[in-house]
């Protein structure tokens, strides 16, 4: 039986641990920074400012720090839900 997680009346997979780093992400060919709030190996929550507000189901690419290390990671993710100034993703 697979354990599902809730977390602000949203249902995961993967529970999400608090991360909070710079990061930036790319819609089509602009390229917008963001901040981290908490990650998963199933998503994450990204939180903007000064940024048109992100449509749900958009795909982007998001380039993440190592948390214990030099360089980064870059990952393809869906918009899973947006408001406001923060939105949430899920890693494709």
């Amino acid at each position: 039986m697979e354990t599902a997680y809730n977390f602000d009346g949203y249902r995961r997979m993967n529970e999400r641990k608090k991360y909070h780093k710079d990061v930036s992400f790319s819609t089509d060919a602009m390229i917008f920074p963001a901040t981290i709030k908490n990650l998963s190996m199933g998503g994450a929550r990204v939180c903007t400012t000064g940024i048109p507000q992100i449509k749900t189901g958009i795909k982007i690419i998001i380039t993440i720090p190592f948390a214990n290390r030099p360089g980064c990671m870059k990952r393809k993710a869906i918009v899973m839900w947006a408001e406001k100034d923060q939105f949430g993703i899920q890693f494709i």
